[in-house]
């Protein structure tokens, strides 16, 4: 029989999986379509003629920023889960034993 860990680790590959191929379709279809409008693009057009772009903060600084944050959410939430087991598992509470497997 297949434990939980198994299986959750499995769905987790699968769902990571999806993302990454589906990210890799985005991507490419951003490239071809920002390679095909820059090639007919008057330069006149173009993104760098836009006045007040370079007053813009930079995108990958802005993305670096959010990410940062996000990163530092996550951790936060997963230090206040193991603080929670910790605390659920003091003062004579027993912490959450997996179930043996039936042979």
């Amino acid at each position: 029989m297949t434990d939980v860990k198994e299986i959750t680790e499995a769905v987790q590959e699968q769902v990571l999986s999806a993302l990454k191929m589906g990210q890799t379709a985005i991507i490419e279809g951003v490239r071809t379509f920002t390679d095909t409008v820059g090639s007919i693009t008057p330069e006149s057009m173009k993104l760098d003629s836009v006045p007040g772009l370079d007053s813009l903060p930079d995108p990958k600084e802005l993305m670096n920023v959010s990410f940062g944050f996000a990163q530092e959410l996550l951790n936060t939430q997963k230090e206040f889960a193991q603080n929670l087991l910790a605390a659920a598992s003091a003062n004579g509470a027993a912490p959450v034993q997996p179930v043996s497997k039936k042979s």
